[in-house]
């Protein structure tokens, strides 16, 4: 079931969708899901993992109401390191390829650095620092030169040497899965099994398709049970309305402030004595829009 673009008419899914972030944070944090957290990180990062241990469990009470809630998953795991893992189901308002997703770059870049300066404290050996990860699962591209859905950034020389394997930026596009939903699933890996469930888990319409995956992978079988209880529990459905609303809500402000930001270069516009023709090519308003303004001013 899709979404509907009027808020009146907007039906809930009857199975949640795992790339919103809000979905994403509470199945990964469910209290049956450990060991797919445990094989998430296994498998986008590449070391074992036997322990893991989630630091901000809970969203705030305030979820239905408001959306500045974390919906990172904080993590430590059993060699010390710490891990944010984070669904990004839109992207950044005012970035685009245009400026090469130059918002969100640098916004993992920020995260990171306070999650690792962070550990400080009396006493503090920098030799000792854990390690950490920022991880970021994208419902959208970020790097469209390239064809990889996975991305790995630290600290290099430009030969390619490591200076420091303490830090690690990953982002993982669920937008270029392409011909790999055609695979067999015992061919494909594990980023890939895992990249298709989180693109269409909560999609019936790739059913089968998942539960070929739950067949060859005992771990996102579990996850599609934990999707499906989640998906019946009405306060988590009444928390994904509400986000869902909260983003309505939050275009349409914006497009109200872009509008007045129009409307007022237009008045300026007119003052100046500029014509309706060159207003328009300057604020994309209609001429019959301008030509209100001009009657009201």
């Amino acid at each position: 079931m899709q979404k509907r673009t009027s808020i009146n008419d907007f039906i809930i899914p009857d199975l949640l969708p795992p790339s919103e972030d809000g979905v994403f944070k509470t199945l990964l944090t469910h209290p049956d899901a450990g060991s797919v957290l445990r094989d998430v990180i296994e498998s986008f990062l590449h070391f074992p993992v036997t322990n893991v241990q989630v630091r901000n469990n809970e969203l705030p009470i305030s979820d239905i109401n408001e959306k500045r809630e974390r919906f990172d998953v904080n993590c430590s795991v059993n060699d010390g390191s710490q891990i944010e893992i984070e669904m990004q189901s839109q992207s950044m308002k005012g970035d685009s390829q245009i400026i090469n997703h130059k918002i969100i770059k640098d916004r993992s870049v920020y995260y990171l650095c306070d999650l690792h300066s962070k550990q400080a404290g009396r006493g503090i050996r920098f030799d000792k620092l854990l390690r950490s990860f920022q991880v970021t699962f994208c419902d959208f591209t970020v790097f469209p030169e390239r064809a990889d859905f996975i991305n790995k950034f630290r600290f290099r020389d430009e030969k390619g040497m490591d200076l420091s394997d303490a830090t690690e930026i990953i982002f993982i596009e669920l937008s270029k899965l392409g011909d790999i939903i055609n695979k067999p699933a015992d061919d494909l890996t594990g980023e890939e099994q895992w990249n298709i469930f989180f693109a269409y888990g909560g999609d019936r319409k790739y059913i089968d398709l998942i539960n070929r995956l739950c067949e060859v992978r005992n771990e996102i079988k579990m996850a599609k049970e934990v999707l499906n209880t989640i998906s019946r529990d009405e306060n988590e459905r009444a928390r994904f309305r509400a986000r869902w609303k909260f983003e309505r809500d939050m275009e349409h402000n914006l497009a109200v402030a872009q509008d007045e930001v129009k409307e007022e270069i237009a008045k300026n516009a007119i003052i100046m004595g500029m014509t309706n023709d060159v207003i328009v090519q300057l604020t994309g308003l209609t001429i019959k829009e301008v030509e209100a303004l001009r009657i009201a001013h």
